[in-house]
């Protein structure tokens, strides 16, 4: 990925907009959503149909290009390279509002909000957090990050490490980098949840990502 900010914005905006697309997008929110209460658990393979910018991008203010290539249906592989000029801490919250797919269209289900970004990923996701910082030679691979250049190569998202159990159906999720409560920031996941068997099952005839090996996009965030 790479990641033109204007100079009014700090390398914690950067680093956040990192975690966010590879960590809350891809890690966090199928765990989050499978614990949403009123809704119907089951077995089954969790998928990321698409990444994109939020709805009006225009009022966010970073610019950056994020390169995805798909392996086959459970492996993605990423590439991100985030200059940072600043120290990321914990001064930067999250807020994810989920919406779930409804005759056509999301309808809005629930909000999930934590005060600090950096910690609300590694209670979720430690283990893949720690995991991009180690790629990145960020030691040791725990917030605050320090700056300077993060450089991360091929790194392999495998989404059969997600629950196995979760809450059917496919949903919306917009999650927003927050810094004294305001948005400053923005990026949507759309994410299925189906009864998939992958045993013997890792080639990607029917995915629903098939439009080209590689998901290369522009986003404001």
């Amino acid at each position: 990925m790479y990641l033109k900010a204007s100079k009014y914005f700090t390398g914690e905006l950067q680093a956040m907009i990192m975690f966010k697309f590879i960590l809350v997008l891809t890690v966090c929110v199928p765990f989050v959503i499978s614990i949403l209460p009123g809704l119907m658990l089951g077995p089954g393979r969790w998928l990321v149909l698409n990444i994109m910018p939020c709805d009006n991008p225009e009022q966010y203010d970073v610019l950056f290009d994020i390169s995805r290539k798909k392996i086959n249906r459970t492996h993605d592989c990423f590439d991100l390279d985030i200059n940072l000029d600043r120290v990321f801490n914990h001064s930067y919250g999250l807020v994810i509002d989920v919406f779930q797919e409804v005759d056509g269209g999301f309808k809005y289900y629930q909000t999930i909000s934590d005060d600090s970004a950096c910690a609300f990923l590694m209670r979720q996701a430690e283990e893949n957090v720690k995991k991009l910082l180690t790629l990145a030679n960020v030691d040791p691979p725990d917030c605050p990050i320090r700056e300077g250049l993060l450089s991360i190569k091929n790194y392999i998202f495998d989404y059969t490490e997600l629950p196995r159990m979760g809450v059917y159906g496919t949903y919306e999720a917009n999650a927003y980098c927050v810094f004294q409560d305001i948005r400053i920031g923005c990026a949507k996941v759309i994410l299925n949840f189906d009864e998939r068997n992958d045993d013997g099952d890792d080639d990607d005839d029917d995915d629903d990502d098939d439009d080209d090996d590689d998901d290369h996009r522009i986003f404001k965030i």
